[in-house]
């Protein structure tokens, strides 16, 4: 008894399973192709649960068929040599095709992780120094290289920085951060002037601002200086972002606000300089307001993300009311914007 049960349960499986098999095999009428929508009613192509006529299954490149191996990308498939002469992302540097991990810059060119410190980067745009950025490419006795296409636009002399600096003031005025810039000596020095001045009160490797008040015994003041420090040779983006946060850090020093949050005042700075930029325009303003965003930094990105998120819910009159207030910090920006941006992953 026990043996005859056995045997049917058997049978009962074997029949179950033709029957889930039968119900996943199309037969030759049911076939539709995947490309044209016709039916197919010769040979063909079977790729997953797809089915294509063999004219239909091309290249995405040149449109011809495919007939043997092939690769995917981006949802295309195409021949592997088309694939690999004209689709594939080529190392930036050595040209060779790149696969697995790579590294991806601003402007969109991709290298292999292992020219990485190996191969000369531009100070300003990061690109690898390579190919026709090497005619022009300069180097500064301090270190700075900046390749053939940014060494344009660098600037050198105290004339065209001090030029600079006025138009930045009047871009400022504009917005309501009122700043004289004949009051203030502008001190163009190299990156190891810069960080012997500015060691002890900031990170920031590309300017500083220095304030000195002489006071009578009556505590009215009798002599008042006013030094902005610029690294020499930056680019010229970089330069008016640089003048517009330092002279907006001039804006909160003549309100006596230099005992502000941190994070608050370099934010603050930074969201004028990202004002600046944006009257500015271009690709290279645009690069540098990016690494604004992006800056991982507590006090310089996070707090210019959350002065930024204020002033546009609540206006840049607002912000500068609240930057005029005593002992303001970011909290009185209200909600929790403490979120870090990180740049993606390669």
């Amino acid at each position: 008894m026990t043996n005859t049960r056995l045997t049917i349960a058997v049978l009962l499986l074997a029949a179950a399973a033709l029957l889930s098999t039968a119900s996943v095999i199309k037969s030759p009428a049911e076939r539709i192709c995947n490309e044209c929508g016709r039916k197919i009613t010769g040979s063909y192509f079977e790729t997953g649960s797809h089915f294509h006529h063999p004219e239909c299954f091309t290249c995405e490149y040149c449109g011809k068929p495919i007939k043997s191996a092939y690769t995917t990308y981006k949802n295309g498939k195409y021949h592997n040599d088309c694939f690999q002469n004209h689709i594939a992302l080529r190392c930036a540097v050595c040209n060779g095709v790149i696969q697995g991990q790579y590294l991806l810059d601003y402007w969109g060119n991709g290298y292999h992780t292992s020219h990485k410190g190996s191969v000369l980067q531009c100070d300003f745009c990061q690109r690898f120094v390579v190919g026709d950025l090497i005619d022009g490419m300069v180097r500064f006795p301090d270190g700075q290289r900046y390749c053939g296409l940014c060494a344009r636009s660098t600037v050198t002399s105290v004339k065209e920085a001090r030029e600079l600096m006025v138009d930045v003031a009047g871009y400022l005025d504009d917005f309501g951060i009122r700043v004289d810039a004949k009051k203030i000596r502008l001190r163009l020095v190299d990156q190891h002037e810069l960080k012997t001045v500015a060691s002890a009160h900031t990170n920031d490797t590309k300017g500083f601002t220095d304030y000195y008040v002489k006071k009578n015994l009556f505590g009215r003041v009798r002599a008042e200086t006013i030094d902005v420090y610029i690294l020499r040779g930056m680019h010229r983006v970089q330069m008016i972002s640089t003048l517009a946060h330092e002279l907006t850090h001039v804006w909160q020093f003549e309100r006596g606000r230099l005992k502000q949050d941190p994070g608050l005042s370099e934010g603050s700075c930074n969201f004028a300089a990202y004002l600046v930029l944006r009257k500015v325009g271009g690709v290279e303003a645009e690069y540098v307001i990016d690494g604004m965003i992006k800056d991982n930094d507590p006090i310089y990105g996070d707090g210019f993300r959350k002065v930024k998120s204020y002033a546009e819910e609540n206006g840049i009159a607002n912000w500068l009311k609240l930057l005029k207030r005593k002992n303001a910090t970011l909290s009185n920006l209200g909600s929790d914007f403490s979120t870090i941006v990180t740049y993606p992953a390669n």
